[in-house]
């Protein structure tokens, strides 16, 4: 619920901030009476923003907006920020596929680590924003078999508790 609730707060604040680009790019266009259209200058500068709000900022002491609010961070497999390249992969995952956004809730929901497929496959954790490390663990590759395919990730294998 809480990934959600931060899914939703930065698509909104994302777009908000799309649409006042693109209403000053077009004021600013009109006030120069230029010819041409502001689009391709719009979505290069929105696209940079996403970026840097997606990557930069989330993996930051300072977090999104909508992590902030969920109370959430991102962490790598060894409890630290991710790199911007591994940032950078989770994002293009989550534009480009191969998974979308119900097929990541599904997954979401009967994983054991709660991990969306694109974190499984990038490394990644969304954990709460106070959680401690419980120790160590081993890393293995994990197989998972769908659609005739057999993709395959990282993670971390926690200890089972003996009673």
């Amino acid at each position: 619920m809480r990934r959600l609730f931060a899914m939703m707060v930065d698509g909104a604040i994302l777009t908000l901030v799309g649409i006042a680009n693109w209403i000053l790019l077009a004021l600013l266009f009109y006030v120069l009476e230029t010819n041409r259209s502001p689009e391709t200058l719009h979505l290069a500068i929105w696209v940079t923003i996403i970026w840097i709000y997606m990557t930069v900022i989330k993996r930051s002491w300072l977090r999104t907006i909508g992590y902030r609010l969920a109370g959430l961070r991102i962490v790598d497999t060894r409890g630290s920020r991710p790199s911007l390249t591994r940032m950078t992969l989770r994002m293009l995952m989550w534009i480009f596929g191969p998974f979308n956004f119900i097929l990541d809730l599904i997954w979401l929901g009967a994983d054991s680590e709660q991990q969306s497929l694109r974190d499984c496959y990038c490394s990644t954790y969304v954990v709460l924003a106070t959680a401690q490390p419980e120790g160590t663990a081993p890393v293995h590759l994990t197989r998972y078999f769908a659609a005739g395919m057999a993709p395959s990730y990282p993670r971390v294998v926690r200890p089972r508790k003996v009673s």
